[in-house]
């Protein structure tokens, strides 16, 4: 408790004193739980400071490098995904939302989302497509086109991965938006530089492990184009040869040794890739299988 706080409580009836110190210590509560999840929070004689891990994002000059598509920018929000879904009926193709934190992030499978306070990139974004048009493999193509931006690996379906660990995820969601169109809200969130007591369950990455001066500020624009580069040459080609080669370049489990976890068991083999429709090839015992992205989860043996 600060000594501003006991010396306003000095001057006040009892009862006054005790709701205030109760609430001082239910304050000091969630400050420390707070802290536990990663956030960086000072306390001086008269507030408690939120501390960023890296410098603020400059909405400005991010607009600008993305024009014609529009940025919408809160440091804290609920989810960057649920901000798109709320206000899709306004937006156009390419949109996007970008925070530093999310208080209900969550990742595939209904996850949750640990996000640092300023620590990651975290967006989302509105595309959409002709709804005669398959979008089978879309989340490889979203999964790619970052590994590609940061030349670190991929794990079937889209997974971040540098050095075996997870640097990064995504999250796609089909849209109930009546236009005649595919309307998907698509989410990203790759670690930048975490808190040391982040708590997060598995092996991560960040990218400060990879450059030490990566800035956040010039990489969002780069990243986020050539994703939409990515998107458009998928929504004319789908998954074809170029993009296979390139994929298989940057596959983290390519000729190894994999167990493809599905809802009937456990089936073991060796990963050799996808086909054309994004699905993961598995050979088992002189037998090749394939495999949906949405019935099952690759771990390496």
């Amino acid at each position: 408790m600060n000594l501003a706080l006991l010396t306003y409580l000095s001057d006040c009836t009892p009862k006054v004193r005790s709701e205030l110190a109760t609430f001082s210590q239910n304050v000091a509560f969630d400050v420390q739980r707070l802290q536990e999840l990663g956030l960086n929070i000072e306390e001086n004689s008269s507030h408690y400071q939120l501390i960023p891990q890296l410098p603020l994002l400059n909405l400005p000059q991010i607009s600008t490098a993305l024009l014609p598509y529009r940025v919408h920018y809160e440091p804290v929000i609920s989810s960057t995904n649920e901000w798109i879904l709320q206000n899709i009926a306004h937006l156009r193709k390419g949109d996007l939302c970008l925070t530093e934190y999310q208080t209900a992030g969550r990742g595939r499978r209904g996850r949750q989302w640990l996000s640092p306070f300023a620590g990651q990139m975290m967006f989302s974004f509105y595309w959409t497509f002709d709804p005669k048009k398959s979008i089978e493999g879309l989340s490889l193509v979203v999964g790619l086109a970052i590994a590609e931006m940061l030349d670190v690996q991929v794990k079937w379906p889209n997974d971040i991965l540098f050095d075996g660990r997870k640097l990064g995820g995504i999250l796609i969601e089909i849209a109930n938006h009546k236009n005649g169109l595919l309307n998907l809200v698509i989410g990203v969130g790759i670690n930048v530089s975490l808190p040391a007591q982040a708590e997060i369950s598995q092996p991560y990455a960040q990218l400060c492990e990879i450059n030490p001066n990566v800035d956040r500020q010039t990489l969002f624009p780069k990243l986020i184009q050539h994703l939409y580069r990515r998107l458009d040459c998928f929504e004319k080609e789908g998954i074809g040869e170029e993009f296979q080669q390139t994929w298989q370049r940057h596959n983290a489990f390519f000729d190894n040794e994999v167990n493809v976890i599905t809802e009937q068991g456990i089936i073991s083999g060796i990963e050799q890739g996808i086909d054309k429709w994004g699905y993961l090839q598995l050979l088992c015992e002189n037998e090749w299988r394939t495999f949906n992205g949405g019935e099952v989860s690759l771990r390496r043996k």
